[in-house]
């Protein structure tokens, strides 16, 4: 719908809005026409939902592609309360699966990199013009339906109920339409009619062979059944072409006890005495016509007992409830108590209130997520650096010009990481080359970052790295570390994830080393500290050993 552009009285009308025929065309003929951008104003009582109608597709279509398309739809359903309205329809519960079900697709749309609200309704357009579009599949206990299938898609399944259908199909074809020899990779298949030899003189083997598929199928169709299962057939005789053949000699009782059934039990009295209603040329039953009643029969192979009742088809003429409109009207009639009203609506409040809190206590995270850098700013890093008085600031720099900058720092960090420990000012300025490159550094900046290094590489504190590694100690570049902490703001523990430049193991513990490469590091050195005081925790908590800091101005 292009801004602009009228609704169709079929939406308004339809189950989500359900606005009556009368209120529509007296507010089409003020408005002419149903336009979400131009909502009529003043409006009599009567006319009020078709302009909050408007009001929400004029929201939902502004927004509907800068939210996902079954956020959307979501929001459709809960701003009509259409649930409420599907559920009260027979099938309701269908209904319901369907909708469920295209909010699945639009998930699995935009999961596929979908990017529009029209391009999901073109693709279900496009979905149901050019395949099958299944209903959604629902719970079998305790939902009302009756569902149809074919006896392949049956197999495996169990129902309470079963229905077999169109007894004139046939059970096999007499003309076989193939024949199959594997031996000799031969396929004889019959085309315009025409018929090859192979086939011609196997048909008889291919008719018997379709046969027995026809009966098996049966089979599968007739146990199917859990509790009942009801068989179409012909009362005066055995129907011998369909394809419920193989079950007629379970179904008719011997010949001398036709007309002589028993009550059956939990089905209504059967007055008529014939099965079948309506017959050719006023024809009349005889005494090999099955009269309407039960009949206790056995298995002439196992012996076990088993009843067949004949339906009296006089009872199939009388009307069924109807199965359109809402099926529980007792729940939505007008002269309901006031008492119970107030009860509900109670009940209803209480529920949607304890919804509210569930999704408000649902939507605040247990556990935060922070950088080092935004754990710094927090209120409670001033606890975690109190734990870790211990951090130096000392100067590696020469007092020279040098470039400055994020690209620049970024360089000399790369540097840092990845330059052996005991490596030379050759190999250093190699390194310093390829990284160079790699980040589009210019020529002053590499000699400075080279020289820098170098330089870096001869302080005492990286001697003593090279001393740990030499003597066997843990020496760890650019380590990741993470490390659950409390937070101030709103309660609750935050992750702070970050990354150390260097830690190295002593006779009294670990030394943490953060590079730094601030011009004037003792203006802003407070986040810092706190950095590595978060560095050293981390490190405490995950070796059990004391850290202390050092701020290594570069």
């Amino acid at each position: 719908m292009a801004r602009g552009r009228a609704v169709g009285d079929a939406t308004l009308h339809g189950p989500l809005f359900a606005i009556g025929e009368e209120e529509l065309l007296e507010y089409h003929a003020v408005a002419h026409g149903f336009r979400p951008y131009h909502v009529l104003e003043g409006l009599p009582d009567r006319l009020r939902p078709i302009a909050a109608a408007l009001s929400t597709l004029k929201e939902l279509h502004g927004a509907r592609n800068y939210r996902p398309v079954a956020d959307t739809i979501g929001r459709l359903i809960a701003a009509t309360r259409a649930h409420a309205g599907f559920i009260l329809w027979r099938g309701g519960e269908q209904v319901l699966a369907n909708v469920l079900h295209i909010s699945d697709l639009a998930r699995r749309y935009e999961a596929e990199g979908g990017l529009s609200f029209r391009g999901f309704v073109d693709l279900l357009r496009e979905a149901a013009g050019t395949a099958e579009a299944p209903e959604a599949p629902i719970l079998e206990e305790g939902s009302e339906g009756v569902r149809l299938m074919t006896v392949h898609k049956a197999k495996g399944l169990e129902f309470p109920v079963v229905i077999l259908a169109d007894i004139g199909c046939r059970l096999s074809r007499d003309d076989a339409t193939r024949y199959l020899d594997s031996s000799r990779n031969l396929c004889a298949i019959r085309i315009g009619g025409w018929a090859p030899l192979d086939l011609i003189e196997h048909n008889g083997e291919e008719a018997a062979r379709d046969a027995a598929e026809g009966v098996r199928l049966a089979y599968v169709a007739a146990t199917r059944a859990r509790d009942l299962l009801v068989v179409p057939a012909v009362g005066d005789k055995p129907y011998d072409r369909g394809w419920l053949r193989p079950l007629n000699h379970a179904l008719y009782p011997p010949v001398a006890i036709r007309q002589d059934p028993v009550a059956a039990p939990g089905v209504p009295a059967f007055a008529g005495k014939d099965t079948v209603l309506v017959r050719p040329d006023g024809q009349q039953p005889d005494a090999a016509t099955v009269r309407p009643g039960a009949y206790d029969l056995r298995d002439p192979v196992t012996d076990q007992p088993y009843t067949v009742v004949w339906w009296d088809p006089q009872l199939l003429l009388q009307e069924a409830d109807d199965g359109r409109g809402v099926r529980r009207e007792d729940l939505i009639v007008r002269d309901a108590p006031a008492a119970v009203v107030a009860e509900d609506r109670t009940a209803y409040e209480r529920w949607a209130s304890d919804r509210e809190q569930v999704c408000e206590t649902g939507s605040r995270p247990s556990v935060v997520m922070q950088t080092v850098t935004e754990y710094a700013a927090e209120p409670a890093a001033k606890d975690v650096e109190a734990r870790l008085p211990e951090v130096a600031v000392e100067d590696a720099s020469e007092d020279v010009a040098r470039p400055s900058g994020r690209r620049f720092g970024t360089l000399v960090h790369a540097l840092l990481a990845a330059v052996p420990l005991d490596a030379d000012a050759e190999a250093v300025r190699a390194l310093a080359e390829t990284h160079a490159r790699l980040l589009g550094a210019t020529d002053e900046e590499r000699a400075a970052a080279a020289a820098m290094t170098d330089r870096v590489l001869r302080h005492p504190r990286l001697e003593a790295a090279r001393l740990a590694a030499r003597e066997g100690r843990r020496v760890w570049r650019e380590v990741p570390l993470s490390i659950v902490l409390p937070r101030e703001s709103d309660g609750a523990p935050v992750l702070v994830d970050g990354q150390c430049d260097l830690a190295y193991e002593d006779a009294d513990g670990w030394v943490v080393i953060d590079f730094k490469t601030d011009l004037f590091l003792g203006v802003a050195d407070e986040p810092y500290r706190r950095q590595l005081a978060v560095y050293g925790a981390a490190l405490e908590r995950a070796t059990a050993r004391a850290a202390r800091g050092v701020l290594l101005r570069l």
